[in-house]
């Protein structure tokens, strides 16, 4: 297929691009009694999550039969296997429909589920494009990324390096934190294979949609998110120095992920890990995933859509993987997703009280979703808030690792004298370090202090049951009380 042009596009698992569109409330035309909002969403794709087993699943038969009266030809894209899990898969499929240009899946999403029951309209959904949580928009504006200096020695490891990242000379289990974002760059700190675990794959591909190096520059400017996955890694690195780092590349430079290709790099996260578990070579088990990125729904109805993507992270979390999300940075208290399916709190003192006790789970951890403060504790004026944040981290002005490589073809605003004296040079990141603001930056800081508890537990010799351990570290950090497990 090719594509206009002009019309907006995201890339793809594949290597290619798809169409985006921009649901617009005031244009679109709704056969349901439901309160649009605006979403960034791929043109020619859905997800459904399909009935389990060989038996006929209704609703997939409905919107094959739908897009043949439209002349649609539907091709459906299964998840991977998962090998370690008894040959069991993830019921579901991303359905790619045939279009031009022009065409736009909405209409037909929008009939079926008009003629569909509540519970059954949870299974379907747009695949909807996530966006990362940067701050600023390419133009200079404050807390927007720039270069820094970093005074000071590198942050410094307790325990002396093992075999494997993932493991100290005593044999002691790291905390593996895994960063789903733009890959991890060229960094002092990160360099070598003594912090980063930059060989892990799955089957022999990547667990990501791209390889794990971080995206560099286009033509006449460093991409909007360059250096974003690197400048996280340096955060959780300097609150938890001991900490291995899993990079999964699954955004771009633009910063863009489709949600079906975050799906689908969740489940692989998700069977690498349970390969570690299993004590299988050249796999970690996992501790902690850090997502900075996130999607607002199409419908403020739809916040309790059962789709795919919160399927693999209760997953996850069940298998004792700790999901951390940061809150974004529109400075609204309008739910964005995955955040959003934190457990509602209120936060007092600093630490969180659930609302509804009955939201915390015995059986796993619940997802833990970061708000941005200043510097002097106040939450920023950018930063997401509701009760669906559990907590709040620095996220102002933030110092971090850049790579090194980076060096755009931007200019010094001022270059003067004999000797040269100069204003900083905006995108020159040789230097190895950065100055941002956001939420995504807030995010690894909990990351990290859930991480060296979790090592501290370990070197204590309190290596319980994951879930359980999970937990422990969950109420140390932000009060939230464990739950007693059902008799």
């Amino acid at each position: 297929m090719i594509l206009n042009p002009e019309t907006p596009q995201v890339r793809d698992h594949t290597g290619g691009w798809r169409p985006m569109r921009q649901l617009n409330p005031d244009e679109t035309n709704c056969r349901r009694d439901v309160t649009l909002a605006p979403t960034r969403y791929v043109a020619d794709r859905l997800i459904i999550r399909t009935t389990p087993g060989d038996d006929p699943d209704p609703l997939l038969d409905r919107l094959r039969e739908r897009a043949a009266a439209r002349d649609l030809t539907l091709e459906e894209e299964p998840l991977d296997a998962a090998s370690s899990r008894d040959g069991s898969v993830r019921p579901g499929l991303a359905l790619k429909l045939a279009m031009d240009d022009d065409g736009d899946v909405w209409d037909l999403l929008d009939e079926v589920a008009a003629d569909t029951d509540a519970d059954e309209r949870k299974r379907i959904g747009l695949d909807h494009v996530l966006v990362g949580h940067r701050r600023g928009t390419g133009s200079p504006v404050p807390g927007d990324r720039e270069p820094a200096h970093r005074p000071g020695p590198a942050p410094r490891r307790t325990h002396a390096d093992g075999t494997r990242p993932w493991l100290t000379a005593q044999s002691l289990r790291r905390p593996v934190v895994a960063i789903v974002d733009t890959g991890i760059g060229e960094h002092p700190w990160l360099d070598g294979d003594r912090v980063v675990i930059r060989d892990a794959s799955v089957d022999g591909g990547p667990i990501g949609t791209f390889t794990e190096d971080e995206p560099d520059s286009t033509p006449d400017a460093l991409n909007p998110f360059a250096g974003h996955g690197t400048f996280i890694a340096g955060v959780v690195h300097q609150i938890c120095p001991d900490a291995a780092i899993l990079p999964v590349r699954a955004m771009s430079g633009d910063g863009m992920v489709r949600e079906w290709d975050l799906i689908r790099t969740l489940e692989r996260l998700l069977e690498y890990h349970l390969r570690g578990l299993a004590g299988r070579a050249r796999s970690a088990a996992v501790d902690i995933v850090v997502l900075a990125m996130g999607f607002q729904p199409e419908s403020s109805d739809d916040d309790d859509y059962e789709g795919m993507l919160r399927g693999v992270l209760r997953d996850l979390r069940r298998a004792g993987v700790l999901v951390v999300v940061s809150a974004g940075n529109d400075g609204d208290d309008r739910e964005i997703y995955p955040a959003g399916w934190a457990p509602h709190v209120r936060r007092v003192d600093g630490r969180a009280e659930p609302l509804n006790p009955a939201d915390l789970q015995a059986d796993y951890p619940p997802i833990l979703t970061v708000g941005a403060a200043n510097p002097n504790g106040t939450l920023a004026d950018f930063s997401n808030d509701g009760p669906w944040v559990t907590c709040v981290r620095n996220g102002r002005e933030i110092l971090s690792a850049m790579p090194t490589t980076f060096n755009g073809p931007e200019e010094p605003q001022i270059v003067v004298g004999n000797p040269v004296r100069s204003t900083v040079d905006p995108d020159d990141y040789t230097g190895g370090f950065g100055q941002w603001s956001g939420t995504s930056f807030a995010a690894p800081v909990l990351a990290g202090e859930l991480a060296q508890v979790l090592l501290e537990r370990r070197r204590a010799g309190r290596d319980d049951a994951r879930v359980a351990a999970a937990w422990s570290a969950v109420h140390a950090v932000t009060g939230l009380p464990e739950p007693v497990p059902a008799r």
